[in-house]
């Protein structure tokens, strides 16, 4: 980060990673008694919101619930702390990069996710969730820990070929269910599954959906569910319509688009029952499409995408080549050769009782060979050497070499990406067009024809594009909303004015406020001119009041029991039908159907009516 090294208790605050709409994520440093220095993960609640006790609240459960797990594919909680008004939890740093962040890179230079590398960052994920599921407290009551925020964002694979689940933030455990209201949607809502959309109450299969998601969307490069605004895509997940990976990719085997199918089902019931099961057919599919793989190539794969971080120069041990061979390792038809090469020296031989057996050869013989050798060597020569002036006076080709070329530039050829710079092989006597490019600089190109044999040298010059900035100034009605710039949430709630943007460049900007409808709308930077942009917001939820006499019957929704009356909920998902039903012992059930729409109040009352000792329920 630019500013200075700050200090928070006994850790060193190195550098900012991330900041969302209620924390900051720093990479930290600690020294133990010893000397012994520790790269740590710190995530400190913003000091503005450091006061709210339900913010507090959710980094302690956050801690509480994590800091159970050991185990090689979640990220540890080491410690829980507090400095004058910051509150924080120190976490394992994870030398690697996120799902996201890989498969955003693989767009940029138009390259699909390797399937096999997918398969294994899945089946290691699914090995974390499936412990993280079963999980037990230590007086061995089970946990029922649901991660209900699995995305790109909070998995990541390592420079050393691991995967980790990061950001249990979101977490939900048995013991906090009942502190949960009912109806509030926590996660990303692109990848909900339709009974974490609905705002059900939602179990460990509700993940494996999440999951579904996040592996159709890394094998496509395209979005599942997702929509332009939050309540289209809760709809659309809610429909579930499935999209057959066939025909996204030529190399999809039909059991992944199965698995995924399985996986992504709307009932619960008919999906996987445990994250483990979809491990071992991703392991099954894994091997038989690379029986080979092992976890250095994953490691291989993350170096090749980014290069080496600050903390990691070095290559691993072991890379692989673009045909899945190890560089450190001898291909088989090396090691045929040789084999080969060993078998024509030996030249004994052995009778019956393995004694060697020598062979005598007339003079004459030796003499009459030799000659004919020499004539057979001299008539090949002649006629290779033929052949070969023949060849090599129709071999005409040019050649190109690129130079003051960098890792950040990607280069064309006639309108095709290459990485080879030096000797490039060109018809002569045709045009071919070099364009280079690079972020923040003007493109390079230039058109060259070359005569038959010829060799140029092209030095890419790129020019720096003038920097230019504006600002965006956002107000909402009412203000506190989250604000989203090209997807990624940006670090201040409304009113707020974000400077030093791209002049010329369109962005994404979105508004959430709890309990009103996701806005959205581009924004384009004129010049160092200010946009100011001004949003009134509808709300999206609807509100239910559920009163009885007598008071204290037990009220269900969609046959989930919420409480008893009188009852209250202000996050009633809108435009749908539900169905309540008030019970009490002794009386008989009252019910009502309805549909509100975004907005509404609504206020039921239910008479309910004494039970005769002729009346069965």
């Amino acid at each position: 980060m630019p500013e200075e090294q700050q200090q928070l208790g006994r850790y060193t605050l190195l550098e900012k990673i991330a900041q969302g709409g209620m924390a900051q994520v720093f990479k930290a440093r600690t020294t133990d008694p010893n000397g012994f220095e520790r790269l740590v993960v710190i995530k400190r609640i913003l000091p503005h919101i450091s006061e709210d006790p339900e913010y507090v609240e959710m980094l302690v459960d956050e801690a509480k619930i994590a800091v159970h797990f050991t185990h090689g594919n979640i990220a540890q909680i080491y410690d829980l702390g507090k400095v004058n008004d910051d509150y924080f939890i120190v976490m394992e740093f994870v030398d690697g990069k996120t799902l996201s962040q890989i498969n955003k890179r693989l767009k940029q230079i138009d390259r699909p996710f390797p399937l096999d590398i997918l398969l294994y960052c899945f089946i290691e994920t699914c090995k974390g969730l499936s412990y993280v599921h079963k999980k037990k407290a230590p007086d061995g009551s089970h946990l029922g820990v649901v991660h209900r925020d699995i995305s790109p964002q909070n998995v990541i694979l390592s420079y050393a070929g691991n995967i980790k689940i990061i950001d249990f933030g979101v977490a939900k455990a048995k013991a906090k269910e009942g502190k949960t209201e009912s109806g509030v949607l926590k996660g990303k809502f692109a990848y909900m599954s339709p009974e974490q959309a609905r705002g059900d109450v939602i179990d460990h299969r509700s993940d494996i959906f999440s999951l579904g998601i996040l592996l159709w969307e890394l094998i496509t490069g395209e979005r599942l569910f997702k929509k332009k605004t939050n309540h289209e895509t809760i709809k659309a997940i809610q429909k579930n319509k499935y999209v057959s990976l066939l025909g996204k990719r030529n190399d999809i085997p039909k059991e992944l688009d199965k698995i995924i199918k399985k996986a992504l089902n709307k009932k619960p019931k008919d999906r996987y029952q445990d994250a483990n099961d979809v491990a071992i057919d991703l392991e099954k599919l894994l091997f038989k499409i690379n029986p080979d793989f092992k976890t250095a190539y994953a490691s291989e794969f993350v170096f090749r995408l980014f290069g080496p971080m600050e903390d990691e120069k070095s290559l691993p041990d072991q890379i692989y080549t673009k045909e899945k061979t190890p560089v450190t390792k001898i291909s088989a038809l090396d090691l045929q050769k040789e084999d080969e090469n060993e078998e024509d020296t030996i030249k004994e031989e052995f009778n019956d009782n393995a004694t060697p057996v020598v062979k005598i050869v007339s003079k004459k013989k030796v003499f009459y060979n030799q000659y004919l050798a020499w004539v057979v060597g001299i008539l090949a020569l002649f006629i290779f050497g033929t052949i070969y002036v023949y060849f090599a006076n129709q071999n005409k080709d040019a050649y190109i070499t690129i130079k003051k070329i960098d890792k950040s530039m990607t280069v064309f050829l006639n309108n095709k990406e290459i990485q080879k710079f030096i000797d490039i092989k060109v018809e002569p006597e045709e045009p071919h067009e070099i364009k280079v490019k690079k972020k923040n600089y003007h493109d390079f190109s230039v058109v060259v024809t070359l005569k038959p044999y010829e060799k140029k040298d092209i030095i890419a010059k790129l020019k720096k594009k003038k920097a230019t900035a504006g600002s965006i100034m956002i107000i909402t009605s009412p203000p506190g909303a989250t604000v989203y710039i090209d997807n990624s949430e940006w670090g201040q709630r409304t009113p707020v004015t974000i400077r030093n943007l791209d002049a010329g460049r369109v962005y994404k900007i979105g508004l959430y406020l709890e309990k009103f409808q996701f806005h959205t709308q581009n924004a384009k930077i004129v010049s160092a001119n200010n946009v100011r942009i001004t949003h009134k917001f509808e709300m999206n939820f609807a509100y239910l009041s559920v009163t009885s006499n007598p008071l204290g019957a037990k009220v269900e929704i969609d046959g989930n029991f919420l409480g008893k009356t009188p009852f209250q909920s202000h996050n009633i998902l809108p435009n749908r039908y539900i169905e309540i039903l008030v019970q009490k012992e002794g009386y008989m059930p009252g019910e009502s159907r309805i549909k509100l729409r975004p907005g509404e109040e609504k206020t039921l009352n239910f008479d309910l009516e004494l039970l005769s000792d002729d009346d069965t329920i």
